[in-house]
């Protein structure tokens, strides 16, 4: 494994269904790992840990799931995070397993570049989607998308047909979706104020 995603290992443990209550309080999250036709596997991880990563790297990679008891490690996408609805505390995850040679469906982040340049010029920026849906193998999935907004102008828009995507990935999310659109201070000011 390269160095560049040693630090996207995760270890998890085998769990009884029905104690997820007992093992949240012990510093664990219930997790849920399924694909390629086999039954789905509860397991728990430490909170610690997937917090550590999710903060580092985010939710949006593939991921070496170690568990007990295997001798090869597992490439892992995460599919869902549920979360408590006060604390926002992690209550529940999903994991897809994948493939190498098989192509996944996920989501990877939109990221927005030079919003400073575009705040020089008069521009005041709006965003849409925040993120695309995308099918590729494991090993094009990309961290993210960026978006260079600082040669915009008011009244441009751009959608997820305007993104540059690497060869070898397939868009899967509505072309025409807005991903941000320009408008000039006076008419933010106005629709502000209405």
């Amino acid at each position: 494994m390269d160095s560049a995603r040693s630090d996207l290992v995760l270890t998890a443990t085998s769990r009884e269904p029905g104690h997820a209550q007992r093992d949240r309080a012990q510093g664990y999250v219930p997790v849920v790992m399924y694909g390629h036709g086999t039954d789905p596997r509860a397991l728990r991880i430490e909170e610690h840990a997937l917090l550590q990563l999710l903060q580092k790297r985010g939710s949006h990679h593939i991921m070496q799931l170690e568990i007990d008891g295997e001798s090869e490690a597992r490439q892992v996408v995460i599919k869902e995070i549920q979360r408590h609805p006060v604390t926002e505390r992690m209550v529940h995850v999903d994991f897809q397993a994948v493939r190498a040679q098989e192509h996944i469906h996920t989501e990877v982040p939109i990221r927005i570049h030079g919003e400073d340049r575009l705040l020089k010029r008069g521009g005041i920026l709006q965003l849409g989607a925040q993120e695309i849906r995308v099918s590729c193998l494991p090993r094009d999935l990309p961290d993210h998308v960026t978006v260079d907004v600082g040669d915009l102008n008011p009244g441009q828009v751009l959608t997820i047909r305007d993104l540059v995507v690497a060869s070898g990935i397939t868009v899967l999310s509505e072309l025409d979706e807005v991903v941000v659109s320009v408008v000039a201070p006076r008419l933010s000011e106005a629709s502000t104020s209405s």
